[in-house]
């Protein structure tokens, strides 16, 4: 028993703490651990607010781009045009389409056409629109827009009549218009077109506008290509309508471009839209552009 509980005591007197040495040793690892972890954390947290604040940047431009990719799909072929500056893109929607067993060549107020199975909208009637800078008809003044001059002898007619009925089961029915009208020329498929006033979408100062055209308003159908600022100078809701704010317009880019059809292809709308928090000053760390970039193919089939 004496023997035991000297070796226990002798156990006992070797047991000591930590040194200091291994006490800074371990804080200086935690020190580094913790450091690692905070940075990992602030970064990921930082990443997420990053991506949150460009979403939330560019949803708004990317609804407004696809509302106008649908509307242009939907244009009457070959009424898009650009204004020189890539500011504003104009174009001519297009209702419905049918076709035709006679067209006034010569003056007429009303021509007979294939029925359609649900009633389209009334609007304007359109035959064969091509050529939208020049004209083959030698009545024509040299520089006049077949499309959007609206004379007795242009590719729209005056309006359709509220009295015209274009729903039927059988057989035929009659296109009344509102005035007497001939067309320029005929469509080798007959086929036609019920289309309503222009469209515009601009660029104004940082804003995206749609602007709609109302006949006897002060935007409707003319020869020369209204400007997104005279637009937004003459209209007032419903026919101007804010799409999307904080778009920037770099020097050397056009927000709205069109390439017109070939025998390859049908034309390219390029939308090319950059996005810049506008409540942000230039040096803030977190001001950036976003750019949002979308093709569209037009339908060119007359």
């Amino acid at each position: 028993m004496h023997i035991l509980s000297h070796k226990r005591a002798s156990f006992l007197g070797k047991q000591h703490g930590f040194t200091i040495v291994e006490l800074i040793v371990v804080i200086v690892l935690l020190s580094i651990i913790s450091l690692v972890t905070v940075g990992f954390i602030t970064s990921t947290m930082q990443g997420y607010a990053d991506l949150t604040r460009r979403d939330q940047l560019s949803s708004a431009v990317r609804v407004a781009v696809e509302r106008m990719a649908r509307e242009i799909r939907n244009a009457l072929p070959n009424s898009i045009r650009v204004d020189g500056a890539g500011q504003c893109i104009e174009f001519i929607p297009s209702l419905a389409a049918s076709r035709y067993l006679s067209i006034p060549i010569s003056a007429s107020s009303s021509f007979p056409s294939v029925p359609f199975a649900v009633e389209p909208p009334i609007g304007r009637i359109a035959v064969y629109p091509i050529d939208t800078n020049t004209a083959d008809e030698p009545a024509r003044p040299a520089g006049e827009n077949p499309i959007y001059d609206l004379d007795s002898l242009s590719i729209i007619s005056p309006l359709m009549s509220a009295s015209s009925a274009l729903e039927s089961a059988s057989g035929t029915v009659d296109v009344l218009l509102t005035g007497t009208h001939r067309f320029p020329a005929e469509s080798p498929s007959k086929r036609y077109f019920i289309v309503d006033e222009p469209v515009s979408f601009c660029i104004v100062g940082t804003d995206l506008y749609r602007f709609q055209g109302a006949e006897g308003s002060s935007y409707t159908f003319a020869n020369s290509q209204p400007d997104g600022v005279t637009l937004f100078a003459n209209l007032s809701e419903p026919q101007e309508a804010l799409l999307a704010s904080d778009i920037v317009t770099p020097g050397d880019s056009s927000p709205f471009k069109y390439s017109e059809a070939t025998l390859l292809r049908n034309g390219i709308v390029l939308f090319d839209l950059f996005v810049q928090d506008q409540d942000l000053s230039v040096s803030d760390p977190t001001q950036e552009s976003i750019r949002v970039q979308f093709e569209v193919q037009v339908k060119n089939v007359p």
